[in-house]
C-alpha cells in the first residue's frame, strides 16, 4: 500500500479547547511509494443529535414513534494540498513522493457553541478529519474527537432567572398519611433543603435532611442522590442517577432524624444549560428519596451546575477530569437505562469528554462564621467573665497599697 500511515497531530495533550479558541496540528502522512492524488484536506464539524422514542396511544392500540434530531454548529473543510474550483470540485493530479509529509493547519472553534456532552441516544460531539483523496474518488482518512468546553457563571444570568431568583435556602418538603390499626392514621415526611443553587464540580454541598416517621413501622433506608435530566427535543425526558449516598438504613415507628450538613462533593459533570443547543438539555438536581412501608417520599431541590466558583470559596488548583458516568436511569419515567449498554464499541463511542473539576475547596464564609461561633461559645465566656472577676479581685489590692505607701510619705 503507497499511504503506509496517516495521523493527525495536535497541540494540545488533553484536546480540550473553549469556545473561541484555536486548534493547532498538523496531518502526517507516511508515504512507501510514489502515489498520485487529487489533494489534502481538513474537515472540522460541530453537530448535536438526539434519538429519543415516544409512544402514542390511540384506542387500545399503541405506536412507538422513533425520533431522531441533528443540529449542525459548523461544518468546514480547508484545502492543504492540491487544488479546489468555485464549485469545490478538485482539479488536476498531484504526486506525493516517498516518505513523511506534514501538512500544518489551525481553525478557531466559533464563538458561543455548547459544551461537549455524551449521554443515552444523545450526544454533542466535535471533530477534526484529515482526509486524502485519490484521483479516483476514494478517501483515506483520520479523525480525532475533541473536548469543546465554554465557561458558564450564573451570576452573570438576569436577575429574575432561576439561578438568582432565590437568595435564600431552598427547601422541600415531601408529606403523606399512612394507614394503620388504629382509628387515627400515621404520618410519614422528609425535607431536605440546601444553602444555595449554584455550585462548581469539586465544591462540598451541605444538605440538612429531615426525616419523620410517625408509623407504626420500621421505614427503609434514606438516601440521597444527584440526579441528571435531560431532556430531548423539548420534549422526551429522561432522568439519570450519577451519585447515591446511603443516609441511614431506616427510622423506628415514632422516630424522627436530623442531619444538619450532610456533605455531598459534586463529581466532575457538563455545565448546566447548554446555550445554543436545541436539540438537547441538561439540568441537574439532588433529591431525598424515603423508603416506607408502602410508599416512597421524594424530596429534590434544583441545582445549578458552573465552571466559576464563587468568590468567597478558595481552591488550590483546577484540571480537567472525565465525566462521572451515570448509575442507572429513573425508571419513574420511562425503562430502565444503564449507561452505554446501546452503544457500538467504537472509537466515537469510546470518547469520554471532561470539565473542570477544582481541587481543595475551602469555603471561607464558613471557616469564618466557625472563628465566629468559637469567639462566642459558653467556655469561652466563662473563662472571660472567670478573669474579669480575677481583675476585679486584685484591683482594690493595688489601690490599698498606693494608699499606704502615699501616706507613710507624707508622715
Amino acid at each position: 500500500m503507497s499511504v503506509t500511515s496517516i495521523e493527525l497531530q495536535l497541540e494540545s495533550e488533553n484536546l480540550v479547547y473553549f469556545s473561541g479558541q484555536r486548534v493547532k496540528g498538523a496531518l502526517v502522512l507516511q508515504i512507501g511509494l510514489p502515489v498520485i492524488i487529487a489533494g489534502v484536506e481538513v474537515r472540522f464539524r460541530g453537530a448535536a443529535r438526539a434519538k429519543w422514542r415516544e409512544t402514542v396511544q390511540n384506542g387500545t392500540h399503541r405506536t412507538d414513534i422513533e425520533h431522531e434530531k441533528e443540529e449542525i454548529y459548523f461544518d468546514d473543510r480547508f484545502c492543504l494540498w492540491g487544488k479546489v474550483n468555485h464549485t469545490n470540485r478538485w482539479e488536476g493530479r498531484e504526486v506525493l513522493q516517498r516518505g513523511r509529509h506534514m501538512f500544518p493547519f489551525q481553525y478557531k472553534v466559533p464563538e458561543c457553541v455548547p459544551c461537549s456532552f455524551e449521554g443515552p441516544d444523545a450526544h454533542i460531539r466535535y471533530s477534526v478529519q484529515g482526509i486524502i483523496i485519490r484521483y479516483n474518488g476514494e478517501c483515506i482518512s483520520s479523525q480525532r474527537i475533541i473536548n469543546v468546553l465554554r465557561e458558564y457563571d450564573p451570576r452573570r444570568e438576569p436577575k429574575d432567572s432561576a439561578a438568582n431568583s432565590s437568595p435564600h435556602r431552598l427547601e422541600d418538603h415531601a408529606e403523606r398519611s399512612v394507614s394503620t390499626l388504629c382509628c387515627r392514621p400515621g404520618r410519614v415526611s422528609c425535607t431536605l433543603s440546601l444553602p444555595k443553587r449554584a455550585c462548581v464540580p469539586g465544591e462540598i454541598l451541605r444538605a440538612e435532611i429531615l426525616v419523620h416517621n410517625m408509623s407504626i413501622r420500621k421505614s427503609g433506608a434514606v438516601s440521597l442522590q444527584l440526579k441528571q435530566i435531560i431532556t430531548y427535543g423539548g420534549v422526551q425526558t429522561k432522568i439519570l442517577l450519577l451519585k447515591e449516598y446511603k443516609v441511614c438504613d431506616g427510622l423506628r415507628p415514632g422516630q424522627h432524624r436530623q442531619w444538619k450538613e450532610y456533605p455531598l462533593r459534586v463529581p466532575p459533570l457538563c455545565p448546566s444549560r447548554l446555550h445554543m443547543c436545541k436539540v438537547l438539555d441538561v439540568r441537574y438536581c439532588i433529591s431525598v428519596e424515603a423508603t416506607f412501608a408502602d410508599i416512597i417520599l421524594y424530596s429534590a431541590v434544583p441545582i445549578i451546575i458552573a465552571t466559576i466558583p464563587d468568590n468567597y470559596l478558595e481552591f488550590s488548583k483546577w484540571s480537567y477530569k472525565v465525566s462521572t458516568p451515570s448509575l442507572m436511569m429513573d425508571d419513574t419515567l420511562t425503562d430502565c437505562y444503564i449507561y452505554g449498554c446501546t452503544r457500538t464499541e467504537s472509537e466515537e463511542d469510546e470518547f469520554k469528554p471532561k470539565y473542570k473539576y477544582f481541587e481543595n475547596i475551602r469555603d471561607l464564609s464558613r471557616d469564618k462564621d466557625i472563628i465566629v461561633k468559637f469567639r462566642y461559645s459558653p467556655s469561652l465566656k466563662r473563662r472571660n467573665k472567670e478573669k474579669e472577676k480575677k481583675q476585679e479581685l486584685a484591683r482594690p489590692t493595688v489601690k490599698l497599697k498606693s494608699e499606704e505607701i502615699t501616706s507613710s510619705s507624707l508622715a
